[in-house]
């Protein structure tokens, strides 16, 4: 009887919340550990393309770049998105915000990706060879792109005309001659793509 009063006294004492509390989580620390430990795998886990083979952590994210699908856009400009980081990175461009800085130059970046990306250039390591001439690269995307250089293959095309260019930067500075922003005429010598192809061919003119 002694024994029961004690009991009855012991969990007065215990707040209600304190015993809600218990019984969600089971204070079992053995049992807490192995939560901790399986929500860890499963942030590490990884799953393989079927697309592509690659390993990737958000295989829905992922299967966007194989689908096109971009359900994400920017309410400033209606550019669309594959992914949510993507989108918040896209609209500092915006703002102007550039909360992250190279450590050799200087540079600012609006994403910690592009930073560390440009960083790479201040480096000697360059793992990514190209099998066909043997140049290196850091990044392996820079090395894909110059190995298009090799090929016939053509991917992009200008969207006014038509013209298919190996590289992006090539198309972009093709669709120049398109709008009046960035080309530049001349009554005698004809049309020029920048101003500064422009100036270099007068500046040539004159000097011969």
């Amino acid at each position: 009887m002694g024994n029961l009063w004690l009991l009855a006294e012991v969990a007065a004492k215990v707040p209600k919340a304190e015993v809600a509390i218990g019984r969600q989580t089971g204070l079992n620390s053995t049992n807490q550990e192995e939560s901790i430990e399986q929500k860890d795998v499963s942030k590490s886990k990884k799953w393989e393309s079927n697309e592509c083979g690659k390993n990737v952590t958000k295989m829905e994210e992922h299967m966007r770049t194989h689908t096109g699908e971009n359900p994400y856009s920017c309410p400033t400009c209606g550019k669309s998105v594959s992914r949510s980081c993507n989108m918040k990175r896209h609209m500092k461009t915006h703002t102007g915000e550039k909360p992250y800085s190279c450590h050799t130059c200087g540079k600012n970046f609006p994403g910690l990706s592009e930073m560390k990306r440009h960083a790479k250039i201040h480096s000697d390591e360059k793992p990514y060879s190209c099998l066909i001439c043997g140049k290196s690269f850091p990044e392996s995307c820079i090395m894909k792109r110059h190995m298009k250089t090799h090929t016939d293959e053509k991917s992009y095309s200008c969207p006014t005309c038509r013209k298919n260019f190996s590289q992006t930067d090539y198309m972009k500075k093709h669709m120049g001659i398109h709008t009046d922003k960035m080309s530049y005429s001349c009554r005698y010598a004809g049309r020029f793509q920048t101003k500064t192809v422009f100036e270099k061919s007068h500046e040539n003119s004159r000097e011969k």
